[in-house]
């Protein structure tokens, strides 16, 4: 474990798969199915009953991977959740405000909203996502450049070049080991105002051993243990979410993994952190969710403000500004962002 000593901008970022959803990728339901069809799955009578009779494909992979099945059914499994990814970053590319798309977001509006997060060289802002996606490096073009802490990021990330491209061979980036880690990580987290941590891997890195290094299943906390960068990544998210009184905005995360459900509790019931949801759902429904859960009724005490909006409501084609917008703005961020 590193010791990690930061002093860190109040306003926190944390996105989960209904971030993206926004801008049309799947949801975990959809990606099962997603999942169910690819032909490798198809050709594996193993995986195929699997999945049939467990509609969480996280619960699959997990048990198929970590059981005694066949590398043949290992590799179908595998093969078909990493090209489910890749489906999800080609409908990631393809988002647009042609006429008539179907998601009318002003996606500049929602640029200026994740640059808010920037701060200075001594308190840098932190965007940290569960997201495996490359919704970042392909739509946040505009704003503050955010440095991934240990990866060395392609010039052509966050710009609206890469947004462009397939991902291939050469946009694969493998992590450091612990031992490069150890070594730089202060030089890491030096120079720079915005910072964004995958905590869960991305789609288009390979782990310290060259395998995909995406966090999926049951047990993600041991996994992101056996992998260097990610275990201090968490460390890192921790020491930002427990400085006194800082302000967490959630968008997209259901609170279904224990993990970081642990870590937002202790920030509220230690430090003072306080919990800002944007989501269509109902307030009720969250609470509902939560209160019967470890760590539930921490995380529903802390709440500081909930938005019941979807990104076409709070940022519209027109670029008008919304009421949710104005709202998000001075209640979360205490100001007009200009």
């Amino acid at each position: 474990m590193i010791n990690v000593n930061i002093s860190s901008s109040k306003y926190i970022l944390l996105t989960g798969a209904g971030f993206t959803h926004n801008f049309g990728a799947p949801l975990a339901d959809e990606l099962w199915a997603i999942i169910f069809n690819h032909k490798k799955v198809q050709a594996s009578e193993n995986v195929r009953s699997i999945l049939l009779g467990n509609p969480d494909f996280e619960a699959v992979y997990h048990l198929i991977m970590g059981g005694k099945y066949s590398e043949e059914d290992k590799m179908a499994i595998e093969t078909a959740v990493y090209d489910g990814y890749l489906d999800i970053d080609t409908i990631i590319r393809a988002f647009s405000l042609d006429v008539g798309a179907p998601y009318p977001i002003h996606i500049s509006k929602v640029q200026k909203m994740i640059n808010a997060f920037s701060g200075t060289h001594n308190e840098p802002g932190f965007i940290f996502t569960l997201n495996q996606d490359l919704f970042f490096e392909r739509k946040y073009y505009n704003g503050e450049r955010p440095i991934l802490p240990g990866i060395n990021s392609d010039p052509k990330w966050f710009s609206s070049i890469f947004n462009e491209k397939e991902l291939d061979q050469n946009q694969i980036h493998g992590l450091p080991s612990a031992e490069e880690i150890n070594k730089n990580s202060d030089s890491f987290l030096s120079n720079g105002k915005l910072f964004l941590l995958k905590l869960h891997g991305s789609c288009n890195w390979t782990s310290s051993v060259r395998q995909h290094q995406m966090v999926i299943g049951r047990a993600k906390d041991a996994q992101i243990k056996e992998e260097p960068l990610l275990s201090w990544y968490f460390d890192i998210f921790k020491a930002v979410l427990f400085q006194s009184n800082s302000k967490l905005l959630s968008i997209g995360y259901g609170f279904g993994d224990e993990h970081i459900n642990a870590v937002l509790a202790e920030g509220v019931l230690k430090h003072g952190l306080r919990i800002f949801i944007v989501s269509p759902s109902k307030p009720s429904n969250l609470r509902a969710n939560l209160i019967g859960e470890k760590n539930g009724k921490a995380i529903w005490s802390g709440l500081g403000g909930y938005f019941t909006y979807n990104f076409e409501e709070m940022f519209p084609a027109d670029q008008s500004n919304s009421i949710g917008w104005l709202k998000l703005q001075t209640q979360f961020f205490d100001r007009r962002i200009r």
